[in-house]
């Protein structure tokens, strides 16, 4: 899914299996070959499995992530994170919807009360006076109630020793696709290497 703060897009995993695929992930993965579009259902499972979809990834890095928190019928939440400033990474939770079989909408869910911010460097959380004043700051500088942009998904493929799957997002702006802002999602299945991915700028 798209952040729409600086940075771009986004959407990702919360609960998962310490080691390898769950077997309703391993089944989705089983059916595809690359190139292949997704259906939204299997991406579904997906989000469940995953411990964190990780957006044009470098190295360690994730350039934004996704930790998917529940699906309930064609709604999804999620947590998203990303660097906001050189000093400041924030994360906060969103909602959006499955649409016609195939893509992942946004819907306007207002995120902004949901903001957390931990100083980059350490990881120290930014709290009272300070996190208002970024509240303030993101909501002058971000479309916090834009909906109807949509997303779909390619396989990629899998790495089975790095226990990931790779698709291709691709965003939809008023039903046209813009080439401009896909990216490849790493969707990583192993605890461990998901909570230690960073965000770069």
């Amino acid at each position: 899914m798209r952040l729409v703060v600086f940075f771009g897009v986004a959407l990702m995993a919360l609960s998962g299996p310490a080691a390898g695929y769950d077997a309703d992930s391993q089944a989705v993965i089983d059916r595809f070959k690359p190139g292949k579009l997704v259906p939204i259902a299997d991406v579904g499972v997906l989000m469940m499995g995953a411990e964190r979809w990780c957006y044009n990834q470098q190295g360690s890095e994730c350039a934004w992530s996704d930790i998917y928190l529940w699906v309930e019928g064609d709604r999804v939440g999620y947590e998203l994170s990303n660097p906001w400033s050189e000093g400041v990474d924030i994360s906060f939770v969103d909602e959006a919807e499955f649409r016609d079989g195939r893509y992942i909408c946004e819907t306007g869910f207002d995120w902004l009360p949901s903001v957390r911010a931990f100083v980059r460097g350490d990881g120290m959380a930014i709290e009272g006076r300070d996190l208002a004043a970024l509240k303030a700051e993101i909501a002058t500088m971000a479309d916090i109630g834009g909906a109807g942009d949509c997303f779909d998904y390619l396989y990629r493929g899998h790495d089975a020793e790095a226990q990931t799957v790779t698709l291709l997002q691709r965003q939809f702006v008023g039903g046209v696709h813009e080439p401009v802002n896909d990216a490849e999602v790493t969707l990583h299945f192993d605890k461990a290497k998901a909570d230690g991915l960073g965000w770069y700028l």
